[in-house]
């Protein structure tokens, strides 16, 4: 019986969590999204590509190193600081997606991403 009320703490304690989200986003959103409404609408005008058989996509999501490329990474390309990932991470979400589909074919700038990793060596790093 203890266990049960224990357990049942936990849920009523959570569903009491919930109920408040419910009633503290909009208000969070009433007074935060107005400022940042700009930067969020300018990112997707910038960062959105129109994909055959998909539509509109996130252009850090189709990895292409040719606009979002860090030579820091290993990308050939190396884009001016405003168009990159923040610390490499498309070419590191390019690295695990690889890693699940072994079987996909990266486009030219994907396989010398690839080709850069092999021949990589350590405090060949530049600074």
């Amino acid at each position: 019986q203890s266990e049960f009320q224990r357990l049942f703490q936990y849920k009523a304690v959570g569903f009491c969590e919930e109920m408040l989200g419910i009633l503290v986003t909009p208000a969070v959103l009433w007074f935060s999204l107005p400022q940042c409404a700009a930067g969020v609408l300018a990112f997707v005008r910038d960062f959105t590509v129109r994909v055959d058989g998909v539509g509109d996509v996130c252009s850090l999501s189709v990895f292409d190193f040719a606009r979002h490329g860090n030579a820091k990474y290993a990308s050939p390309v190396h884009c001016p600081k405003h168009r990159r990932s923040n610390q490499g991470k498309m070419e590191k979400s390019f690295l695990s997606f690889r890693a699940m589909y072994q079987h996909w074919e990266p486009d030219a700038h994907g396989r010398q991403v690839l080709s850069n990793l092999h021949t990589y060596q350590p405090g060949m790093e530049a600074s």
